[in-house]
């Protein structure tokens, strides 16, 4: 995933103060997840980046996350697999297309304006689309299954 989904605590040097700040950032965000799928059940897909395999993110994605599929579980550079690389990132370009932005720090509001904006019915269909993804990628393999779908 892109940027993936948490910065993890003691992949370097990180004070007590920074953890408990990460940890406060997973309870609200554990809840907005909550709140999105109403209650119902999700699994936090664990990405490649080379710092969520750190043992200490390994134990607070365990301890927050039960049950999450670490990278090990999920196939390398699979963004068909991935509701934020087949379809939410280019959503997300299309809303702020043939924009200028002076700063990085202008481009990150004007990407969570367009992020707000985002009707839900349209991520939950993006995300019920993934298991039909799976299924074609099992039928496939592992190798390309764009045609399957």
């Amino acid at each position: 995933m892109r940027g993936g989904w948490l910065v993890a605590p003691g992949t370097t040097t990180t004070t007590t103060l920074e953890t408990s700040e990460v940890l406060r950032s997973l309870d609200a965000f554990k809840f907005r997840l909550r709140r999105h799928f109403a209650g119902g059940p999700f699994i936090l897909q664990q990405d490649w980046a080379p710092s969520h395999g750190s043992r200490s993110t390994l134990a607070v994605l365990e301890a927050h996350f039960p049950g999450f599929l670490d990278k090990n579980l999920w196939p390398a550079s699979s963004p068909d697999l991935n509701p934020m690389d087949f379809s939410v990132w280019g959503m997300l370009e299309g809303k702020i297309a043939g924009k200028v932005f002076a700063t990085v720090d202008d481009l990150k509001a004007a990407l969570e304006v367009a992020w707000a904006s985002i009707d839900d019915g349209y991520l939950r269909r993006t995300v019920n689309s993934v298991k039909k993804r799976l299924r074609a990628c099992v039928k496939a393999r592992g190798s390309h299954f764009e045609i399957l779908l």
